[in-house]
């Protein structure tokens, strides 16, 4: 079966969105001297996405807001690098990013934060942290005074051990989607260890926080050939409530339009169905995001947000997206979408 479209990338944002789920994840990988000033009870999704279209390519964002010593608002940015290796200079495309949030800051007459971000690698190449004066061969001291100075928070579970991602995270959320993310072109070794990475999941097997394990079902029915009835008789043998959950992901599975394509065949119509949920859906979130966006810099009127509403080409979605970190007035946004 082919990849559908970025089916990393919408599974990490989905599973990080929630506040439960990014809190471990910041408490599991940055330093304690750091965690010891952050409130993470004040942690909020900022719900706006800073990437540029020169960094889309490279990454996808979530952002936070956090008051750090109860006294200050900082953000903290989790960025998602879906090409699976290394880029040539992470440090610059980082002090674009940092640069779109200050000035989206000072065009909001705020005070520009402080951004901590943090990438999430899960690609095969590897991935050491150097500082930036070392992309700058020959300098003295003298010079480095001269180089922007800042870091940035590595998780790299590619180099992080099984065993140590298991003790890593509290939450069998971030324990399994950073199993799944590390190891899924190895579909032999999630077909082994199905079991046991679902095992990590059971107390969501329960009805209402069931959704969660559906979404990792989803996962790997898009991006692997493992067959059903293998993943069935796991789900079965983890706990009673397994049939209950592989009956709901096919009731899923159909309710996304994914059975329309059973007369071709069943891997058609999984494929189709979830390519069609999977974008109506992202569709859905690229209106929700550019009606907050709009409304916090210019207001919105019930009118403009019907218009919003009424778009159905996604293109035209992301250039609004994109021109609204620079425009200076609504009409610039509205263009976009016409």
């Amino acid at each position: 079966m082919k990849d559908i479209v970025n089916p990393h990338d919408k599974l990490f944002k989905e599973m990080q969105s929630v506040i439960e789920n990014s809190r471990d994840l910041i408490e599991s990988v940055f330093p304690k001297e750091l965690l010891n000033n952050l409130n993470l009870d004040t942690l909020a999704n900022d719900n706006n996405s800073y990437v540029d279209p020169d960094l889309r390519e490279y990454y996808s964002d979530l952002v936070f807001t956090c008051m750090y010593n109860n006294s200050t608002e900082i953000k903290i940015s989790i960025l998602f690098e879906h090409k699976s290796y290394k880029p040539e200079n992470e440090y610059l495309q980082l002090l674009q990013y940092i640069l779109n949030i200050w000035n989206y800051a000072v065009k909001n007459n705020e005070t520009p934060p402080v951004v901590i971000p943090m990438i999430y690698y899960h690609g095969k190449q590897e991935w050491k942290l150097k500082p930036l004066y070392s992309h700058f061969p020959g300098i003295d001291n003298n010079l480095k005074q001269f180089i922007p100075d800042f870091k940035y928070i590595l998780a790299n579970i590619t180099e992080t051990p099984d065993k140590e991602i298991v003790e890593k995270f509290n939450s069998g959320i971030n324990k399994v989607l950073a199993l799944l993310l590390k190891h899924i072109s190895d579909e032999e070794y999630i077909k082994r260890q199905f079991k046991y990475i679902f095992t990590l999941l059971l107390d969501y097997f329960g009805e209402e926080k069931r959704s969660a394990v559906i979404t990792f079902l989803l996962y790997i029915m898009s991006t692997t050939e493992i067959d059903k009835e293998h993943i069935n008789n796991c789900l079965k043998e983890i706990s009673p409530q397994g049939g209950n959950i592989a009956m709901t992901t096919a009731m899923k599975i159909k309710q996304e339009g994914i059975d329309q394509g059973l007369e071709q065949g069943l891997e058609q119509g999984l494929e189709q169905g979830l390519e069609q949920g999977l974008e109506q859906g992202e569709l859905q979130k690229q209106k929700n995001v550019l009606i907050r966006q709009v409304n916090r810099k210019f207001g919105i009127s019930k009118e403009n947000k019907q218009f919003i509403e009424s778009v159905t080409n996604t293109a035209k979605l992301d250039n609004a997206l994109d021109e609204i970190i620079t425009a200076e007035t609504l009409r610039e946004v509205l263009n976009k979408l016409e």
